[in-house]
């Protein structure tokens, strides 16, 4: 995971900033006014992703998801055994996503 595939170099700014080239904020999908991250690896790295996509995140919302589907779980029952489609159409009509 932490292999390099290609480097790039550039100067840190006397305020600390530094500038991500836009090829690498594309592959890992940094967007401008979106937050990130910057943590350390255990081989001195500093790595830098969106918020919301390491391993920790991913448990986190599995754990969410799991509590959401438990609390809605038994409130809508389905008494004509409809499958998932055929009741999605009937509540959405003719309408297609």
């Amino acid at each position: 995971m932490n292999a390099q595939t290609k480097i790039e170099t550039g100067t840190m700014t006397s305020k600390g900033q530094v500038l991500i080239p836009k090829a690498m904020r594309d592959a890992v999908g940094l967007v401008p006014g979106q937050p990130y991250k910057v943590a350390m690896n255990e081989a001195g790295q500093v790595i830098v992703s969106p918020l919301g996509f390491g391993p920790e995140d991913a448990a986190e919302r599995r754990r969410r998801m799991r509590e959401g589907l438990r609390a809605i779980a038994g409130k809508y029952p389905n008494p004509d055994g409809l499958s998932t489609d055929e009741y999605m159409r009937e509540l959405r009509g003719d309408y297609e996503p």
